[in-house]
């Protein structure tokens, strides 16, 4: 496993001035699954305006158009601070993924798929940034188009590989609370959407938002707010949703070492940390039992935008391994052998499946004398904060 170092802060970047193409998507996604006519709808509400249960009233439905954007102040412009983009008091990293590294990301999938065997059932959730979901149309020109880069990664896979594209599930309920003001993770309602377009893959009935408990964290100001002044930015709560059922949860090393009492829920986590409610934060492994479960096993596959995503998957399987594959040192394949597990599940959001380390992570994942084409290239790509990246990054919480 490459060793990793990480650094305390977002790096600084300069704005690029010519971009490929826009952030924003049009108003009919390309994939046939949408509606083609989106409804009219509120400009989207802020954590003060309502509750995250009202807003989800009709979720359920499966309503499948896209909601408007209005905006809310038509002559303002935004303004770049330190690498980030900030409008109506929300920061938001720019994405500048192409194709060459979609493909790469598609190539790396590909390659762990082959290196884990033909009975290990793969699974790929991808979910986008912020900046790709709610912006006006206006800006659709500062950054680079992810719902085409998300479809280029799906249509690239030489591996069988069953693509879920969570952006079109995110962009049905953009006028949510899904996204964060001031961190650049999505919120556990965003993460919801990501679970319930898997279950559609996956062949699983997912749990409903009215059937647990949600609980709120308030006062967030996350990762995003270390570069932008706090005053300039609308203050963000964290939303969780419980269950009551019996969930036996064990911490591991990144060696699969060292079990310890732990739990999928941290209700502590306050303050600049409270995005760290979901799993206590970045942990190597985690396995979670489920006495009310399916009677399934699966593995979790993520960086840290699957932390809010993980405890749905837990409280639906009878037992979930939750691998973050930057900090683990074992073999993926033995160690579904070991386990007995036949379904994974990967979930990257597009910074990540942009940059070259976080491949060469997932590469490491398995034991393989395949040849992967970009393992000698040399060559920039984007970090994770949208940044040039020369060297090792942080993922940071």
């Amino acid at each position: 496993m490459n060793s990793k170092k990480y650094i305390s802060a977002l790096t600084a970047i300069c704005v690029l001035i010519a971009c490929a193409a826009g952030c924003q998507p049009s108003q009919t996604p390309s994939t046939s699954d949408i509606a083609s006519e989106p409804s009219a709808s509120e400009p989207a509400s802020s954590p003060a305006e309502s509750s995250d249960e009202e807003s989800v009233e009709a979720s359920e439905e499966e309503d499948t158009s896209i909601p408007d954007i209005v905006d809310p102040t038509p002559d303002s412009e935004g303004e770049y601070i330190d690498g980030l983009f900030l409008y109506n008091g929300t920061a938001y990293e720019l994405f500048y993924g192409d194709e060459d590294m979609a493909k790469n990301y598609a190539e790396t999938m590909s390659y762990v798929k082959k290196g884990l065997g033909d009975k290990i059932k793969v699974y790929n959730v991808l979910v986008p940034t912020h900046v790709g979901v709610d912006l006006p149309d206006k800006f659709k020109d500062i950054c680079n188009p992810q719902d085409t880069y998300i479809q280029t990664i799906i249509d690239s896979y030489d591996a069988d590989i069953i693509g879920v594209n969570a952006y079109n599930d995110i962009l049905r309920h953009r006028d949510q609370y899904i996204y964060f003001n001031t961190d650049h993770h999505w919120t556990g309602l965003g993460a919801y959407y990501a679970y319930k377009a898997l279950s559609k893959k996956a062949g699983f009935d997912p749990i409903k938002l009215e059937d647990m408990k949600e609980e709120t964290i308030n006062g967030y100001y996350g990762s995003l707010s270390w570069n932008i002044p706090e005053e300039k930015l609308k203050e963000d709560h964290v939303t969780y949703y419980t269950v009551d059922y019996d969930i036996d949860c064990t911490l591991y090393d990144n060696d699969g070492q060292n079990p310890q009492e732990y739990s999928l829920i941290h209700s502590y986590a306050e303050g600049s940390n409270a995005y760290g409610v979901f799993l206590g934060g970045d942990t190597p492994l985690v396995v979670a039992k489920n006495s009310k479960g399916n009677g399934k096993k699966i593995a979790v596959v993520k960086e840290s935008y699957g932390n809010a995503f993980s405890p749905f998957i837990a409280y639906t399987y009878s037992e979930t391994h939750l691998i973050d594959f930057r900090y683990v040192n074992f073999d993926l394949k033995s160690y579904l052998e070991k386990n007995g597990i036949e379904e994974v599940v990967f979930i990257n959001n597009t910074m990540a499946s942009a940059t070259s380390v976080r491949c060469e992570e997932m590469r490491d994942l398995v034991k393989s004398d395949q040849t992967y084409a970009g393992e000698d290239e040399a060559g920039d790509d984007i970090n994770e904060t949208g940044s040039i990246n020369t060297g090792n990054i942080e993922d940071y919480l």
